[in-house]
């Protein structure tokens, strides 16, 4: 019996290299069906699940799942998916199949006969399904009270003759939930430029019941759904006003009424009053003013209302009153401003202050009479100008549309301009409610800020008069409101400590938390950044921070030292913890409990999560899950017994998964791409080694899942500063943005080395080639590498590291450099496109790392470029730059290629027409993605070259052929 089970055991492992050789290698077909995961919700009672599987290009479902039962319930292409705050029912919009829409879209049907939306309500107990034809959107509020609107298509023109009232573009509310406004504030935002509203429908969950209204322009529902507010802008004027509606009693206010601008309305949460932005004059016969504004001799006092264009105005559903607030002839705002519909209009997490936006009035432009064919266009550089004429270009139009913050109190009627041309930043205290708000400006350090780090004077600022104190000088981090507004907080980089201020008085209290408080790792010759705030404890009892693995606790008052609040645990075990948020609405870590923490070890590149009982009278953290992969951060259902979050690893895809809130009972819920089991895969693993000048370095070694030892492979390098922390990371095979796909490429028999590296000021490309050099030899001399097929792949600033290591090393066989910088003196006084900032900057003090200007060091800039040292290169070379490139000029590709060009070496440019830094367009992905791989299939193994490497595409034939074929006799 002994001896069968043996040659039983034996044929099953006999079988198991013959099934893997079954397996199939990725290819570029399968992008499309290639699932992710998104929109994962809990429930409220933690008993239902949801989330939405989606393919790269196809119809999405989405799967309902009870926690406690059997029970599921799917759809398809589900968009906006909501539960109900009650947990019984989910809410969705449902979009059109994506090949309906494809073939409309080529038949040229008309926009209104496009096929549309429709709204789905499902009843979790029952499973009835109510569907509702062409709906745009829906508003279900977070904590619903069982009333919830949607917008259902603006009827076609044909429908809308014989409709009294109806017509215009529709102005749809954010999916899924109410916008949300300031602290405690529903807002409706900005309001569109058509001319009418268009329909909006009140229904109500469990009785089905519908109110629907016609040309609602911006409709906002307070968090609990009890109260509507809406605007109405139609063609005859008629019924255009704001009104005011309690859902539960059928009440209606009708706060406006007639023709006028109404582009804002807000809504507060706790006293439902409803702040209103109009030109309308109020109607004091029909709605009387409650109280006078107060005039004050103060310079931030409100004045009774005179002529104007915009007002604010709060209507208080407890009186019944509609009370001006702020307006043209208010003094506090400074002369020649008004009240701006470019601001938010929010209020207060309580609701006794509004806020709003002014600006400096428009002047009427004179009209110029000269002829378009005489007009010069010219742009004046100025070397005054703090920003270069590019840059203010770019941001002209927000710069037109700028606002400064003001605030209206809502019981006194008093206005304080609180923003200012000199201080144009100014953020509140305890959302919104608090006396002190921090105020900041960078303008005098805005010139300076092309080449040099960025500064700001920051200010307290008293709210209820606008004063405001120096509390920081050129500083280089922000300071922040603990939750309860009594201390400002920040991280000094001149002492390597936190600081906290007492906003009444300034005192400054300086920390003495004795370890390293900032990223050791960051290597650029700037100032690196703080490891962070975990947050306040409750009464801002204590500032919770981080250093690399630990959490402490500062005493604001200083009467008790600096604490470390996880024992020592983190650094003795080598673990980072960090704090997880589990409920976003609080406002604080309650300490009196137990709360949840993230580890992972940089080392081992293992993670999961611990709790922490800062009252236990054993302290120290408590493991609750730990492995070899990568956790998202759980999702909590808002009774905080069920969470959901997803892991994965090389291998392993990022399903959801769901368990009680101590981890325990988990269970995967998901399972987005079965077809993976048919691909030969890949597995990754953390490799170790010494570079060139004696560093210990770390990387992912990544091989096919038939790897064979005793059989050579060729290897790609790819590199982008540290990956190594990425070692668990699931790579789905999507057509590529600029870069190799890990899965496709170990699928199809290469090893991928992804190497770390360490840069010193002034020499990038050295220490580059230092690391990636000495990390490719460490894989070579394992033995299953064959040295004569190695390729390089690199984009961005890993594009520029690829053009400088093939002027220094022979080592690779074929190499892809995309969007490389190779000329540092013509790429410094550049602009990166997309936002018209100069590149200086970056080269002093940011990723480039040399740590001066081409004056200061003019050897450390020519050393760097590539572009002197083209007559080096011997290594055959695909280049991707495009034309529309907003970062990396598209004349540094030229410049490269034509460098090679002349020289006589092998080399290919792509330039995708439009395409900024990374490919956008799924087309042009998909044909970079094949290019790729046939280049290093070529050179790597063996494969003929396609027509496009061996003859090339000429310009007669751009559009109509695109060389894929592979040419036997090319070389």
């Amino acid at each position: 019996m002994r001896k069968h089970t043996s040659l039983a055991v034996l044929g099953f492992f006999l079988l198991l290299p013959l099934a893997g050789a079954q397996k199939k290698p990725l290819d570029h077909s399968v992008y499309d069906s290639w699932n992710s995961i998104r929109g994962t919700s809990l429930s409220h009672d933690g008993k239902w699940i949801l989330y939405v599987i989606a393919p790269q290009e196809g119809d999405s479902k989405v799967e309902i799942k009870s926690l406690t039962s059997d029970k599921m319930y799917t759809f398809a292409r589900g968009g906006a998916v909501q539960f109900s705050n009650d947990s019984g029912y989910v809410v969705a919009t449902v979009v059109p199949a994506l090949a309906d829409t494809k073939k409309a879209t080529k038949d040229k049907v008309p926009a209104a006969d496009m096929p549309k939306n429709s709204l789905l309500i499902l009843n979790l107990a029952s499973g009835e399904q109510t569907k509702i034809d062409r709906v745009t959107s829906f508003q279900l509020p977070a904590e619903d009270s069982g009333w919830f609107t949607y917008r259902p298509e603006q009827p076609k023109p044909s429908e809308a003759a014989s409709t009294t009232g109806t017509g215009g573009a529709a102005r749809p509310a954010a999916p899924g939930g109410a916008r949300r406004g300031g602290g405690g504030a529903r807002s409706a935002g900005a309001s569109t430029s058509s001319p009418t509203g268009a329909p909006l429908v009140i229904r109500n969950l469990t009785t089905g019941k519908e109110e629907k209204l016609e040309n609602v322009g911006d409709a906002v529902l307070t968090k609990d759904g009890s109260v509507l507010a809406y605007t109405v802008v139609s063609r005859d004027a008629k019924e255009d006003g704001v009104y005011w509606e309690d859902l539960a009693k059928h009440a209606r206010k009708d706060v406006f009424k007639g023709k006028a601008k109404y582009p804002k309305i807000a809504l507060n949460d706790e006293t439902r009053s409803l702040a209103i932005l109009t030109d309308k004059k109020l109607d004091a016969e029909t709605k009387p003013i409650a109280s006078k504004p107060v005039r004050s001799t103060t310079a931030s006092s409100a004045a009774t209302p005179g002529k104007s264009d915009l007002a604010v105005y709060v209507y208080d559903p407890k009186t019944d009153k509609t009370r001006w607030l702020a307006g043209d002839s208010t003094k506090a705002f400074p002369n020649g401003w008004t009240i701006s519909e470019n601001s938010p209009l929010n209020f207060s997490e309580h609701g006794t202050r509004i806020f709003f936006g002014t600006a400096q009035k428009a002047g009427e432009e004179k009209k110029d009479e000269t002829p378009d064919n005489e007009k010069v266009s010219i742009d004046v550089w100025t070397w005054k100008d703090k920003k270069i004429m590019p840059q203010a270009l770019i941001q002209a139009a927000a710069d037109q549309r700028k606002t400064y913050q003001a605030v209206a109190f809502v019981d006194s009627g008093k206005v304080v301009q609180l923003e200012t041309e000199s201080m144009p930043s100014v953020t509140i205290s305890q959302r919104g409610e608090g006396t002190y708000a921090i105020g900041s400006s960078d303008d005098d350090y805005r010139l300076a800020s092309s080449w040099d780090d960025g500064y700001a004077d920051y200010y307290v600022v008293n709210v209820n008069t606008g004063a405001a104190r120096p509390l920081l000088h050129k500083s280089d981090s922000g300071p922040s409101f603990s939750p309860g507004g009594k201390y400002i907080a920040g991280f000094d980089f001149g002492t390597k400590q936190y600081y906290i201020f007492d906003p009444v008085s300034l005192r400054r209290l300086d920390t003495k938390i004795p370890v390293i408080l900032y990223n050791e790792l960051v290597d650029t010759p700037s100032t690196p950044p703080a490891y962070g705030e975990a947050g306040w404890t409750k009464d801002d009892s204590r500032l919770l921070v981080y250093s690399e693995f630990d959490i402490w606790s500062v005493d604001p008052t200083g009467k008790t030292p600096s604490a470390n609040l996880t024992g020592n645990a983190g650094r003795m075990s080598n673990l980072r913890f960090r704090h997880v948020v589990s409920d976003p609405e609080a406002k604080f870590i309650d300490l009196s409990k137990p709360f949840l923490m993230s580890a992972f070890n940089p080392d081992t590149k293992t993670a999961g999560f611990y709790t922490e009982n800062a009252l236990d009278p054993v302290p120290g953290p408590k493991a609750l899950l730990s492995g070899n992969k990568v956790f998202s951060t759980p999702i909590f259902s808002k009774n905080g017994n069920t969470i959901a979050y997803t892991q994965q690893d090389f291998v392993e895809f990022p399903d959801v998964w769901a368990a009680t809130s101590d981890f325990s009972n988990a269970r995967k819920l998901s399972n987005a791409n079965p077809q993976q089991a048919q691909y030969n895969w890949g597995s990754a693993e953390l490799v170790n080694w010494v570079s060139g000048d004696g560093q210990r370095l770390q990387g992912i070694l990544i091989k096919p899942e038939n790897f064979t030892y005793g059989k050579k492979y060729p290897m790609v390098t790819y590199f982008y500063e540290r990956l190594s922390d990425s070692l668990n990371a699931y790579h789905t095979p999507a057509p590529s943005a600029s870069t190799i796909n890990f899965s496709y490429f170990a699928s199809n028999g290469y090893l991928i080395f992804v190497p770390d590296i360490p840069y010193k000021t002034g020499y990038p490309g050295e220490s580059a080639t230092s690391a990636i050099i000495s990390g490719v030899l460490s894989i070579v001399n394992r033995g299953y590498v064959d040295v004569n097929r190695l390729g390089v792949q690199g984009h961005s600033w890993g594009g520029y590291q690829v053009a400088y290591l093939v002027t220094r090393t022979n080592l690779f066989k074929c190499a892809e450099a995309g969007a490389a910088v190779v000329d540092m003196f013509s790429a410094y006084g550049g602009i990166r496109y997309g936002t018209g900032i100069l590149r200086e900057g970056q080269y002093e003090h940011g990723q480039s790392r040399i740590g001066g200007s081409p004056w200061d060091k003019p050897l450390r800039y020519f050393e760097n470029s590539p572009l002197f040292f083209l007559d080096k290169v011997e290594t055959p070379l695909l280049l991707l730059q495009n034309d529309k490139d907003g970062a990396v000029p598209f004349t540094q590709g030229i410049e490269f290629f034509s460098g090679l060009r002349r020289l006589g070496k092998p080399a290919w440019l792509c330039v995708y027409n439009g395409e900024d830094h990374n490919l956008v367009e799924r087309k042009n992905r998909k044909d970079w993605s094949v290019r790729l791989s046939q280049f290093f299939d070529h050179y790597l193994l063996d494969k003929p070259m396609p027509v496009w490497m061996s003859k090339g595409i000429p310009a007669t034939q751009k559009g109509k052929t695109y060389g894929f074929d592979l040419d036997p006799d090319g070389k």
